[in-house]
């Protein structure tokens, strides 16, 4: 027998290693079907698959598994693809008619057939693969082919019109038919072998044909020992050989029958077992099938089948059993179904139930069996959440692959013309460069959503809440998309209730984004005619406002069914209307969970070819103030001077160095280049030049940037005169700030690098005008105003930004604050009153990092004069004026800071 298992093996691995390539022998076939669905990433998936598949090199199984491509492509069509119009007989009778060679296969045979000749079809066509599979073995063997064509017959040429008698006369035939074979080959082959065979066949036809129902009957074809011995009384006589090893000594016994006990069979069968009647009464069952309904077998055999299931269960067994012989599609008889049982504990196991009529006379009996299969289910679910997480990665990967590539072409394209060819025309090449800087934004905004939607999947977005002009951030961002809208002929409106107050407390970047996305979808989805966005008063409280925003457009709308959809993440509805217009499906996903976060409800309305309204509901506090003074307070730059400062970039990539270099030397600057970490540390240790700033990039070979700073931090030179170190890094993610303030950062600037952000801490080396506290420089609010205030509060909400929601973080960096800032002031005090200057000014700037890195920048300021003015002896008495400013500031400060910590750890519990 082994011999045989060896030779199937080895047929087995040469068929599955057999290279098969879809487009070499079907091209046709599955093109045709490909070309018939929409291109989505669910359909791409399918012809990778198909591609990639190695099929077997047996003609019988190649086509079972063309089959099985077939049922999948067929179920994306008629279920997932919205586009495709056509019902499932006419798919199967158009594919008949067009690719006959697949249409007629004996693989395509119960493709065709409905209800109980289905199945019919279905269990000649699994006895037909076993004896080809037994004939592959045995090829010599002429009657196992005479049986093979006479069944292919009766596979294409039974009636389909015959009377539900008739075709359970036939199913039983074959059932009979099914013994034989099993009977006949395995005393060729060995009952071991034949019993796989069986088996592995099932276990294939459960895959091959798992789209259809009907599979599930060749279960009943399947030669089981316990289903003849049901038709004895309560035992029967099986002969079985003498397993007594042969010994020419000994005299040869006749064989003894071993007396079988049905009984002992159903015990130890591995589901649970029950027989019952058309009435629903219980007339046998095994242990475990009491056990799982928690009774014994005595207490079990008094109960009836409906009072065990759920109703909705025990009502379609009943209905089954009513119209079992009429021909008609059952929902239990003769299939599988999951059902869940809840024990009397509350815990609910999940158990697959297969029900099957035994055809007694003169009484119906059923037989019933129970497997639990909680544990296969989780599996099952896992499996599904993983294939769920490969589509939902290749349409992103799909997305972003053509989002990416969009400007990137653009950046690209432009950027060469200027270079190989040159640009004469002054007005040419600034069109040029606009749309360079116009795609390069628009990259980044692909961007910034990718890091802004993981954000939100991990629970770290967190909001800020400061005083804005609700009416400037609107009337700004209507001004700027009205241009937009005018290009496609489009008119745009904003309009805002008088009744809502000019100054409002959010946070107006996040509401700048939610609007954004939505008046920028309503401009792309809109061909004709208008859009307009109004604001109005929803609801007031003594501290609160509650409104209501509504985004409308006269544009392709959204069908019904798709509109709940159109939320989810990296979806874009499929019609031929926006097939040419492209995006990364995370806007409206991203819009709505910044909604929730507000607390607010967002809700769609849309009829196709009139239009959609978006409409959400958020809160904002009300503001104490009654205008905001944007207007800019005579600019740093004006009044400073960055001539002579000299700055150490350490940058690895060499347009970033020509970049920076570029900016820094417009300001006045003087820049070095260092290639790597390591190479920035022997600059700074050389002494040649005492660099005034040193701007280090965080991924770097040789040396990255984390490792060159700790160098630094820790050598003689930086000891005596600490020069200030800001990290420079594309790197966005909390963890990695986190790193550099524990290296000993000053600052972190984030790449893309910008002027305003790099001016802020340029302006902060100047000694100049130093009885005035300087503005700081920020970026610009997407209303378009400075941010100029000041702060000599923490500001915990921008920590909690910066850092991502991290509490615990938050929490540690305040407990460090209040730990070593005591300390130091002591310290500074100390250095003062005994002149020792120079390390007055180092334990300045050490302090100022710390008052920098939670938002207080007045206490910052006064700091950093100390730390220039205390050099000088003309100018200590200055110095020490603002010592004492600051640590009046401190006192406050360091109240303030134990009170939002003990608001933190409170709020963290």
């Amino acid at each position: 027998m082994s011999t045989f298992i060896d030779r199937l093996f080895n047929h087995r691995v040469k068929s599955i290693n057999q290279e098969f390539s879809v487009e070499n022998e079907h091209p046709d076939f599955f093109s045709y079907l490909l070309g018939l669905g929409t291109e989505s990433a669910r359909l791409l998936i399918l012809k990778s698959k198909i591609e990639s598949f190695q099929f077997p090199e047996e003609p019988y199984l190649k086509n079972l598994c063309i089959l099985q491509f077939y049922l999948d492509l067929e179920r994306y069509l008629l279920i997932n693809d919205s586009r495709f119009i056509s019902t499932e007989e006419q798919l199967r009778a158009e594919i008949k008619l067009k690719f006959p060679e697949h249409g007629n296969s004996d693989a395509f045979a119960p493709l065709y057939r409905q209800g109980k000749a289905q199945e019919i079809c279905l269990a000649q066509l699994y006895i037909l693969i076993i004896l080809k599979k037994f004939r592959d073995e045995d090829p010599d063997r002429k009657a196992t082919q005479i049986r093979i064509e006479e069944l292919t017959k009766k596979l294409h040429k039974t009636p389909s019109n015959q009377t539900l008698v008739e075709q359970i006369s036939l199913f039983i035939s074959i059932k009979e038919e099914s013994l034989a074979v099993h009977k006949e080959f395995g005393q060729i082959f060995g009952q071991d072998f034949v019993d796989s065979v069986f088996a592995e066949t099932q276990s294939d036809f459960n895959i091959y044909f798992e789209r259809i129902d009907a599979v599930s009957c060749i279960s009943d074809v399947i030669p089981q020992l316990f289903s003849s011995l049901l038709r004895e009384n309560n035992t029967s006589t099986l002969s079985f050989p003498n397993v007594t090893e042969e010994r020419s000594d000994l005299p040869i016994e006749p064989e003894k029958p071993v007396i079988i006990n049905q009984d002992d069979v159903l015990e130890n069968l591995l589901d649970g077992y029950l027989l019952f009647d058309e009435h629903g009464t219980i007339l046998q069952c095994n242990t475990l099938g009491a056990k799982i309904f928690e009774l014994s077998k005595e207490e079990l055999l008094k109960r009836d089948i409906f009072e065990l299931f759920p109703e909705y269960v025990s009502q379609t067994i009943r209905q089954d059993i009513a119209r079992l012989y009429e021909n008609s599609k059952k929902s239990v008889i003769g299939r599988r179904i999951e059902i869940d049982l809840i024990a009397k504990n509350g815990k609910k196991e999940t158990y697959e139930v297969s029900a099957s009529n035994n055809y007694t006379a003169p009484v119906e009996s059923f037989t019933l069996l129970l497997r639990n299969i909680s544990k296969r289910k989780d599996t099952l679910k896992a499996r599904i959440s993983a294939e769920k997480a490969a589509e939902a990665k290749s349409t992103f990967l799909s997305n972003m692959s053509h989002e990416i590539r969009t400007p990137l072409n653009v950046i690209l394209g432009l950027s060469e013309i200027i270079s190989k060819h040159g640009i004469e025309d002054p007005e040419i090449l600034q069109k040029n460069i606009e749309g360079i800087s116009f795609s390069a934004k628009n990259l980044l905004s692909i961007v910034n959503d990718i890091l802004d939607f993981s954000k939100i999947e991990a629970g770290k977005l967190s909001l800020q809440s400061i005083d804005f002009n609700l009416r400037e951030v609107v009337y700004n961002l209507a001004n700027g998309f009205e241009i937009k809208a005018r290009e496609k002929g489009l008119s745009l409106s904003a309009h805002i209730d008088e009744v809502i107050p000019n100054v409002v407390v959010g946070d107006q970047f996040r509401l700048n984004q939610i609007l954004t996305n939505l008046i920028g979808n309503a401009i792309k989805f809109t061909h004709q005619g208008s859009i307009s966005l109004k604001v109005g008063l929803d609801s007031e409280t003594d501290e609160e406002l509650r409104l209501n925003f509504k985004v409308k457009d006269t544009g392709i709308g959204i069908p019904e069914e798709k509109i709940q959809t159109i939320f989810d993440s990296f979806y874009q509805v499929e019609s031929p209307e926006n097939a040419k217009i492209n995006g990364t499906g995370l806007g409206l996903a991203i819009t709505k969970e910044l909604i929730n976060l507000k607390k607010g409800t967002l809700t769609a309305s849309s009829e196709v070819g009139k239009g959609s309204e978006f409409c959400f509901n958020v809160s904002f506090k009300k503001s104490k103030l009654k205008n905001l003074d944007n207007t800019s307070r005579p600019n740093l730059a004006k009044n400073k001077s960055l001539e002579g400062l000299k700055v150490l970039v350490a940058e690895d990539n060499k347009m970033n160095q020509f970049y920076i270099k570029q900016l820094l030397s417009s300001l006045g600057v003087e820049a070095d280049i260092a290639e790597n970490g390591e190479q920035a540390v022997k600059i700074h240790q050389s002494g040649k030049v005492d660099y005034d700033l040193i701007l280090m990039d965080m991924h770097m070979p040789v040396m990255n940037g984390l490792e060159a700073i700790a160098s630094i931090r820790q050598s003689n030179k930086d000891a005596i005169k600490k020069v200030p170190i800001v990290a420079c890094s594309a790197d966005v993610f909390p963890e990695s700030r986190k790193k550099a303030i524990n290296a000993g950062i000053d600052f972190y600037l984030t790449k893309p690098l910008k002027e305003e952000a790099l001016k802020e801490v340029l302006f902060w080396l100047v000694d100049e005008d130093k009885n005035s506290e300087p503005e700081v420089v920020q970026e610009k609010s997407p209303s378009g105003s400075d941010i100029t205030q000041q702060s000599k509060s923490v500001d915990i909400a921008h920590l909690l930004d910066i850092f991502d929601n991290d509490k615990k973080f938050v929490i540690a960096l305040l407990e460090v604050f209040i730990q070593e800032t005591p300390d130091d002031l002591k310290s500074l005090r100390k250095c003062v009153e005994q002149e020792y200057y120079l390390q007055a000014s180092t334990t300045a700037h050490k302090m100022k990092s710390s008052f920098m890195n939670l938002g207080m920048t007045r206490h910052g300021y006064h700091l950093q004069q100390i730390e220039s003015l205390i050099k000088d002896s003309s100018k200590v008495t200055e110095a020490k004026k603002h010592l004492k400013t600051f640590e009046d500031l401190y006192t406050q400060a360091l109240t303030e800071v134990n009170v939002k910590l003990i608001e933190l750890k409170t709020k963290n519990k």
